[in-house]
């Protein structure tokens, strides 16, 4: 490359160089101001975010400390102070710790007899909406079994409709309670099949095979001595 086509290239780096200065400084001129507001936002808004969120642990840190006290409360006997705490937490907590006070709380209540507010308190839980569908269903559960408990056996089979699906966490139970409604209710082909369902269910727990088993041995006895007769 001669020295003049070094001197042009050179020549025209510059004037690029010198164009992107000027654009550069139009731009700025043009939208400087804005482009400080908007860094000064975006600062700001991170800032409120973090705030947020530090906030946000640390409610559900004390939410946390105070959950973990109201179980030490229900290992000490003291089951009416732990349902004040966690009903608290309920109402004023934060994270997931709110949830299981409710939870807890209900199953409390229905521990020491309170069967209406246990009911109630599981039924809340899974009325709403802004919980996780595993833990609605799991109350569905919980007030199914205090309703079966307490002889309310169309409720017990309203609030367990749905849980003995393939895929639910629940189903085993769901299913054991569908089989007990059918021989609570002297419908003993269908409590038989139901329980013969679980039984032959290898997804399902040891203990709910062994008590569908006692329960078919159960039923076959009365089945015979029916036949019997």
């Amino acid at each position: 490359m001669s020295n003049d086509d070094r001197t042009t290239d050179q020549f025209i780096r510059e004037v690029n160089e010198e164009l992107r200065r000027d654009q550069l400084k139009e731009l700025w001129d043009r939208f400087g101001t804005l482009f400080i507001a908007v860094c000064v936002a975006v600062v700001a808004i991170t800032a409120g975010y973090n705030g947020w969120v530090w906030w946000q642990e640390k409610q559900a840190a004390e939410a946390g400390d105070r959950y973990l006290a109201a179980l030490q409360t229900i290992d000490g006997k003291d089951s009416v102070e732990a349902r004040q705490t966690l009903e608290e937490i309920a109402t004023s907590g934060a994270g997931g710790y709110v949830v299981l006070a409710r939870l807890r709380s209900a199953a409390l209540a229905a521990q020491s007899g309170d069967t209406r507010s246990a009911m109630a308190g599981f039924d809340a839980i899974s009325d709403d909406n802004g919980v996780d569908q595993t833990i609605r269903d799991l109350a569905r559960l919980r007030a199914g079994l205090i309703a079966l408990d307490t002889g309310d056996l169309d409720g017990a089979e309203s609030r367990v409709a749905g849980l003995a699906v393939a895929g639910n966490p629940w189903r085993h139970a769901a299913r054991e309670i569908n089989g007990t409604l059918a021989y609570a209710r002297g419908d003993l082909v269908a409590a038989r099949q139901r329980f013969a369902t679980i039984n032959s269910d290898e997804e399902a727990p040891i203990d709910a095979r062994s008590r569908a088993e006692l329960m078919l041995s159960l039923i076959d006895g009365q089945m015979s001595a029916s036949a019997a007769q």
